[in-house]
């Protein structure tokens, strides 16, 4: 069975999906006329209604034919040289196909499968980078057990305009005094890894003697001030964590409203974090985001990149300092340099990929206290169903 999540309206749109898929078991559900939320990133459908996400829109009829079928093929427009924050809402939602246990898959430190693998695709309307759609489906595919069934451009004359794929690098040299940080996490920040993360890097900011202001675009009230505070600033701090293998859906959204002119020169960086330790994990995201100031009208300023942040939602307190406490010392170095392009920061990243002898330690020892972890939080929620379960199995 093959499904496929149209989230384009033109009728010309429908005609090339026609003429594209021709599996005789096919399914469009166009999703434009749907009532689909961003995903909030509360974890609920891990850790308490194990499988059954929390929000109860449309998209639970998409994953009822998600777990019938073999292919998915997204269809979505794109922005900044990616899919535009329609077609990312969508796959941001798909996380309840997953379970929040941890283990290694293929090579890779991955969350365990809840039904079965499923292969991905896309057709894309808009002048999106070629390889990096392509680079995309193989990594979201892998993480869903599945394969890459390909990235297709769709015909489109209205934008030939090329996508810039590089920014030009920081080239501010005024000392840093205050920095504009907007936390880009779906989450609430009360209970949002990132803005632990951020607390702990403005300690580093503080003690250098620079001032800082944050923004959560969690709620939607702080948009205008976010925007404005981005407007009048030269320096802008992006944080959030790496979402079905790049920017949250909701974070794309909020960039689509940015201004692209600016009368003063302006630095954008970004502070990439994920629940992932591998360095592997973030690196078609940071490519995005490598290639995403220079659209705004900004410079580099480089993006610092850090995993292993799950535990930071499940962990007792103590452990919880000490999984964010390295960041004061990144926040120390950004107030001195300005930037992240610094041979420190790209240190900060940690290994590539965990040796074959590491992994082995890794899945008896340190995996296996995460899970449980995972399971001892899940209870003190109130779950009362494993967390593996598959409540749309037939």
């Amino acid at each position: 069975m093959t499904i496929i999540l149209n989230t384009i309206e033109e009728k010309s749109v429908l005609e090339q999906i026609s003429n594209l898929i021709q599996d005789n078991e096919r399914e469009i559900v166009n999703t434009s006329d749907m009532k689909i939320a961003h995903c909030v990133g509360c974890n609920q459908c891990w850790l308490k209604t194990p499988g059954v996400c929390a929000i109860k829109d449309d998209y639970e009829s998409i994953l009822k034919k998600l777990v019938k079928a073999d292919n998915l093929w997204l269809v979505s427009d794109t922005r900044f040289g990616f899919l535009d924050y329609k077609g990312k809402r969508i796959m941001d939602r798909i996380m309840p196909m997953l379970n929040m246990t941890i283990g290694f898959r293929d090579g890779w430190m991955r969350h365990e499968l809840r039904y079965h693998a499923l292969n991905i695709g896309l057709l894309y309307k808009g002048n999106a980078e070629q390889t990096m759609m392509e680079d995309w489906c193989k990594r979201t595919a892998a993480n869903i057990g599945g394969h890459s069934l390909g990235a297709i451009p769709l015909t489109d004359t209205t934008d030939t305009t090329p996508t810039t794929l590089n920014s030009k690098l920081s080239t501010l040299n005024t000392q840093l005094s205050h920095l504009v940080i907007i936390n880009g996490s779906p989450r609430v920040a009360k209970f949002s890894n990132t803005d632990k993360i951020i607390h702990s890097f403005a300690k580093g900011l503080e003690e250098a003697g620079v001032t800082w202001e944050l923004h959560n675009l969690s709620n939607r009230k702080e948009w205008d001030a976010a925007r404005e505070a981005f407007i009048n600033n030269e320096r802008t701090l992006m944080a959030f964590p790496l979402y079905v293998e790049c920017v949250p859906g909701l974070m794309l959204e909020f960039l689509e409203t940015l201004p692209t002119e600016h009368k003063q020169p302006k630095e954008l960086s970004f502070l990439l974090h994920g629940g992932m330790d591998e360095g592997n994990e973030f690196r078609l995201c940071e490519r995005f985001l490598q290639g995403l100031p220079a659209q705004l009208g900004c410079s580099y300023g480089g993006t610092l990149i850090h995993g292993g942040s799950f535990r930071i939602r499940t962990a007792p307190a103590d452990q919880v300092a000490k999984i964010v406490t390295p960041y004061i010392e990144m926040g120390l170095l950004f107030a001195q340099k300005g930037n992240f392009l610094s041979p420190e920061a790209a240190r900060f990243t940690g290994m590539e990929q965990y040796p074959w002898l590491i992994r082995k330690m890794v899945s008896m020892l340190f995996l296996k206290k995460v899970n449980g972890e995972f399971e001892r939080f899940a209870k003190d929620w109130g779950c009362t169903r494993p967390l593996g379960d598959k409540p749309y199995s037939e």
